[in-house]
C-alpha cells in the first residue's frame, strides 16, 4: 500500500470513530437538556382556607432549545382551570423557570416566577379578596 493511500485511511478510521463518539453522546446531551416534570397547582383562599373551584391558571416558560440546532426559543403558555378541591395538574414542564399567573371571582390576582428544581413539584397559591373601595 502507498503511503498516501495508508494516510487516507487512517484519517477516514479517525472520522469515522469520531462520529460515532459525537452520535452516541448526543442522545445523553438530548436527554439532560430536555427534563421533564409534573406541577402540581394548589389554589385556596388566604383567610378561610377554602380550595377555590374554577381559578384561572397561566402557566409560562421559554422552550429549551437544544445547544446543536440553530433555532431560537420560544414562549409556551399553557391555560387551565383548576378542579373543586382547587387542584390542577401541569405535565411535560421543563426544570427552570416559569411564570404562573392565577386569576379567581372575588379575589385578587396571583402572579409570580417560580424556579422548577425537582419532580412533581407543588406549589400552594393562597388567594387574597380584595381591597374595599372607600
Amino acid at each position: 500500500m502507498s503511503r498516501t493511500r495508508l494516510v487516507s485511511l487512517q484519517r477516514l478510521l479517525c472520522v469515522g470513530i469520531a462520529c460515532g463518539f459525537i452520535a452516541g453522546a448526543q442522545p445523553i446531551l438530548k436527554a439532560a437538556e430536555d427534563e421533564r416534570t409534573t406541577l402540581h397547582i394548589v389554589v385556596t383562599d388566604a383567610e378561610t382556607g377554602k380550595p377555590i373551584n374554577q381559578a384561572r391558571l397561566t402557566l409560562q416558560f421559554q422552550e429549551p432549545v437544544s445547544k446543536y440546532k440553530f433555532k431560537r426559543s420560544r414562549m409556551v403558555s399553557y391555560s387551565a382551570k383548576t378542579n373543586p378541591e382547587g387542584h390542577y395538574r401541569f405535565t411535560g414542564i421543563p426544570l427552570g423557570t416559569v411564570r404562573l399567573l392565577v386569576t379567581s371571582e372575588r379575589h385578587e390576582s396571583y402572579g409570580k416566577d417560580i424556579e422548577i428544581e425537582k419532580d412533581n413539584q407543588k406549589i400552594d397559591v393562597k388567594l387574597k379578596k380584595p381591597q374595599p373601595l372607600l
